[in-house]
C-alpha cells in the first residue's frame, strides 16, 4: 500500500469514528499537556533564577571564616598573591544602623548594611538599576555614600519608581548621599534585611569604621574566577590557601571556614529542578499509560467492528503487512494528534500559570521555556505509545482468516 493511500485510509477511518477517536485522544492530550506544562515552567523558573544571579554567577566564590575575627588587609593581600586565578577578590563587611531616614520618611526604620568595595557588584550578581557603583576612592576612604535596593527606595521615598540618586539619607543621625540603586538581591551573601530592616550597601571601609560591631576585619570575601578557570578546582585551592593564611588547623577547617561557589548553588538548583521534572514526568507517564490502554481498547473494538472490511481487503489482494500498517497508522495518528494538541495546551497553560508561579518564588518574571527538544520528545513519546499499544490490535487484525472474516455477521 502506498503512503498516500495509507494516509487517506487512516483519515477516513478516524472521521468515521469521531466521537470514539476524540475520547481516545483525550488521554494522550492530558499526559502531554502535563509534560509540556511542567517542563516549560521548570525551565522558565531555572532561566529566571540564573538571570537573577547575573552573568558572572557561575564564577562567584565565597570565603567566610566562622571564627569572628575576620580577615585583615595583609591576609587579603596574601590571598590575592597565592590565588592568581581570581579576577577580583572583593572584601565584605556587615553592620547595622538603628535608624535610617529620608526627608519624606514617615516611619522609623532600621537598616542592615553590607560594606563592599568597587568590584563587589561585578562579583555578586547585583545589577545597578540607577546611578553607579562605588568608586575606588569611596571604597578606600570611608565615604558616606550609600546604595539602596528597591524596597529601601519604596520605604524611604514612598515609591520604588522614585530616583533617589543624589539625595540625602541619614544613618543614626549621620548624612549619607545615595549614589545608586540595585534591582535585585545578591546571589551569595549580602545584607540580611531581616526583622523588618532595610538592606543597603556602603563602602566597606565606612562600615568597618562606623557601623560594624566586629572591628575592621573583613567578615567575608567574594571572588570572581577568571574566564575559563575550573571553578570547582579553584574552590578547593581557595579553601587550602585560606586555611593556611588564616592559620586554621587541618582538622578544624570544616568547623572554622566555609568556601563555596555559586556554581554549586546552580548545580543544586538544577538537581532539584531535575528531580521535580522527573516526578512530573512520572505522573504524566501514568496519564500516557492510561491513554495507551484506551488506544488499545479502541483499536481492538475497531478490529471487531471491521472484521468484514478486513476480510474484503484481504480478498482484494491486501497483504497482512498492509492490514497491520493500516491499523498501526490509525493508532499513531491518534497519539500524534493528541501530542500536538497537548503541546499547544501545555504551552498555553504554562503561560497562564507563569505569573502565579513567579509570585510564589519571589515575584520573578518567568517566561515558560519550551525547547525544540521537549516538543520532539513529546511527539516521539506519542509515536512510541501508538506503536506499542497499537501493535497488538494491528497484528490481530492481520492474522484474521479472510474467508472467516467475510462470513462474519
Amino acid at each position: 500500500m502506498k503512503a498516500r493511500d495509507l494516509i487517506a485510509e487512516t483519515g477516513s477511518a478516524l472521521k468515521a469514528n469521531k466521537g470514539k477517536s476524540a475520547l481516545t485522544i483525550l488521554g494522550i492530550v492530558i499526559g502531554i499537556t502535563a509534560v509540556i506544562t511542567m517542563t516549560s515552567l521548570v525551565g522558565g523558573i531555572r532561566d529566571a533564577l540564573v538571570s537573577e544571579m547575573g552573568m558572572n554567577a557561575a564564577r562567584a566564590i565565597s570565603i567566610y571564616p566562622y571564627n569572628g575575627s575576620g580577615i585583615n588587609d595583609d591576609q587579603l593581600a596574601a590571598m590575592r598573591e597565592q590565588l592568581p586565578d581570581y579576577e577580583y577578590l572583593s572584601p565584605t563587611n556587615y553592620g547595622s544602623a538603628q535608624e535610617i531616614a529620608a526627608p519624606t520618611t514617615a516611619e522609623k526604620l532600621s537598616a542592615s548594611i553590607t560594606g563592599v568595595d568597587e568590584h563587589y557588584f561585578d562579583v555578586s550578581g547585583l545589577k545597578i538599576a540607577q546611578g553607579r557603583a562605588f568608586t575606588q576612592s569611596e571604597s578606600a576612604e570611608g565615604s558616606m555614600s550609600v546604595i539602596l535596593d528597591k524596597q529601601a527606595v519604596q520605604k524611604l521615598f514612598g515609591s520604588s519608581n522614585e530616583n533617589p540618586v543624589g539625595k540625602i539619607v541619614t544613618l543614626d543621625g549621620t548624612e549619607a548621599t545615595v549614589v545608586g540603586v540595585v534591582e535585585n538581591s545578591a546571589l551569595m551573601g549580602g545584607g540580611g534585611g531581616g526583622n523588618g530592616s532595610l538592606n543597603i550597601y556602603m563602602p566597606v571601609s565606612t562600615v568597618s569604621l562606623r557601623f560594624s560591631s566586629s572591628g575592621t576585619g573583613y567578615q567575608q570575601i567574594f571572588g570572581l574566577a577568571k574566564q575559563g578557570v575550573d571553578v570547582a578546582k579553584l574552590t578547593e585551592q581557595s579553601k587550602v590557601a585560606a586555611a593556611k593564611i588564616l592559620r586554621i588547623l587541618a582538622d578544624q577547617i570544616d568547623q572554622e571556614l566555609s568556601v563555596s561557589s555559586a556554581q554549586s548553588v546552580i548545580d543544586q538548583m538544577s538537581s532539584f529542578m531535575g528531580a521535580f521534572q522527573l516526578l512530573a514526568g512520572a505522573v504524566a507517564g501514568i496519564s500516557l499509560l492510561v491513554g495507551g490502554i484506551g488506544i488499545m481498547n479502541m483499536m481492538l473494538t475497531n478490529v471487531t467492528e471491521r472484521i468484514r472490511e478486513i476480510g474484503l481487503r484481504r480478498a482484494l489482494g491486501a497483504t497482512r503487512h498492509d492490514v497491520t500498517a493500516q491499523f498501526l497508522a490509525e493508532a499513531i495518528a491518534i497519539t500524534v494528534m493528541g501530542g500536538l494538541i497537548g503541546t499547544v495546551l501545555g504551552y498555553g497553560l504554562s503561560m497562564s500559570l507563569s505569573g502565579l508561579v513567579g509570585g510564589m518564588v519571589g515575584g520573578m518574571a518567568i517566561a515558560p521555556s519550551v525547547s525544540a527538544q521537549s516538543v520532539m520528545l513529546a511527539v516521539g513519546i506519542c509515536i512510541a505509545v501508538g506503536v506499542i499499544f497499537g501493535n497488538y490490535p494491528a497484528r490481530r487484525a492481520a492474522r484474521l482468516d479472510p474467508v472467516d472474516a467475510l462470513r462474519h455477521q
